[in-house]
């Protein structure tokens, strides 16, 4: 009898834990048809977004060109930006899987508030160490001597795409900020795995200060250094014929190691509640409880850092990269199939130079690539040649 009830609590504590994946599937589903929007004028604004991107420039370079297409096809602004946003940032099915916080926010934002309090004065300490210390630029030069690699600077087609103004509600600019949250959320789950697995305490309270405390050491650090490689800095393996944004191959490193080590630690934990004649169902519960405060934390971290020190962090690391790499500035295009990868100038050039918002860009520049570049930065003599 034992046995049958713990065999029927797993599989409710297995069906609660599944909640969230039933919920993100219809909540993907409503966010591309209703929100975005699947119509031909849709489709068609999604094309022209593309092929800006294609060409390697910023779609800010082309916000008033964009905006006269919008309203020619009858698209709302705000639908717009949504548009160019999930292009530029797109939110998979693991951005869904957090979205039912918002219908317990006020419970899971009193439970996170401890958290994020304790969280600012050691994000304070970090990037002491990480960002004006130069420990994260001396070790990205390390990467670069010790393994063979070369760094090199490619603009991002999403610059300047999201702002810290008054339009901070905007849905673009939440978007923005959502689709970086998955990776600092799951720290919280796994943080809080490891203590519960290895220490096994018996207050509950001492397990989630403990495991609160290893989640804001682990998300300060990656996300000062997520921050930080929002400075379209890209690692190129030729030996292996790669090109990836150092922020993404972080996330190449850390995806594995946090992804397969939540499938081991919940399904470990999750046996032997049902093994030991543990709660199963509760067990469950609290893991979603931990998932959606990590998550209200995560956003709070993302939304009010990014505010708060995100454009100064980039920009002290940015100065830091031009001193200590001094990386080339490339291009990278696509034009009927074919990928190229041009040398521009220095990123020093390249940022005291580059197009902003407001400058005024057509899609006739457009058509006359390379001129659009060249009206834009003079491309120096190839240093390869």
């Amino acid at each position: 009898m034992a046995t049958t009830l713990d065999a029927e609590n797993l599989l409710w504590a297995i069906g609660i834990l599944a909640l969230p994946v039933i919920l993100a599937l219809p909540a993907k589903l409503l966010y591309q048809t209703v929100i975005l929007g699947v119509g031909p004028a849709e489709r068609t604004y999604r094309a022209t977004v593309q092929r800006i991107i294609d060409a390697g420039m910023q779609v800010e370079q082309f916000r008033g060109v964009l905006d006269d297409e919008a309203r020619k096809l009858g698209i709302k602004p705000s639908r717009a930006k949504l548009n160019e946003t999930d292009i530029l940032y797109p939110l998979t099915i693991t951005h869904f899987l957090l979205t039912p916080m918002i219908f317990i926010l006020p419970v899971v934002a009193i439970i996170s508030l401890p958290i994020i309090i304790l969280g600012i004065p050691v994000l304070y300490l970090l990037e002491i160490v990480i960002i004006r210390r130069r420990g994260l630029i001396n070790a990205i030069k390390l990467l670069e001597t010790w393994f063979g690699k070369q760094i090199i600077h490619i603009p991002n087609a999403g610059n300047d795409h999201f702002s810290n103004d008054a339009k901070v509600l905007e849905a673009s600019n939440i978007a923005v900020h959502f689709h970086k949250v998955p990776r600092v959320v799951f720290l919280g789950l796994f943080s809080w795995l490891i203590i519960h697995w290895t220490l096994r305490l018996d207050s509950i309270i001492l397990e989630f200060t403990i495991s609160g405390l290893f989640y804001i050491l682990l998300l300060s650090i990656v996300g000062i250094v997520a921050t930080a490689l929002e400075s379209n800095l890209v690692l190129v393996d030729p030996a292996r014929g790669r090109i990836i944004p150092i922020a993404d191959w972080l996330d190449s490193m850390l995806t594995p190691i946090v992804g397969v080590g939540l499938l081991f630690l919940l399904g470990r934990d999750l046996m032997a509640e049902a093994r030991d004649g543990g709660n199963t169902i509760l067990f469950s519960a609290t893991v979603l409880m931990v998932l959606y405060v990590a998550t209200a934390v995560g956003v709070t971290f993302q939304w009010g850092y990014a505010w708060w020190r995100g454009k100064t962090i980039r920009k002290k690391f940015e100065l830091q990269a031009i001193d200590k790499l001094n990386p080339q500035s490339y291009d990278l295009t696509r034009s009927r199939g074919r990928i190229l990868l041009n040398v521009r100038c220095p990123m020093a050039e390249r940022i005291e130079n580059s197009i902003g918002p407001g400058t005024t860009l057509s899609f006739t520049d457009l058509d006359n690539l390379p001129s659009a570049h060249e009206n834009v930065l003079k491309s120096p003599e190839n240093p390869l040649d």
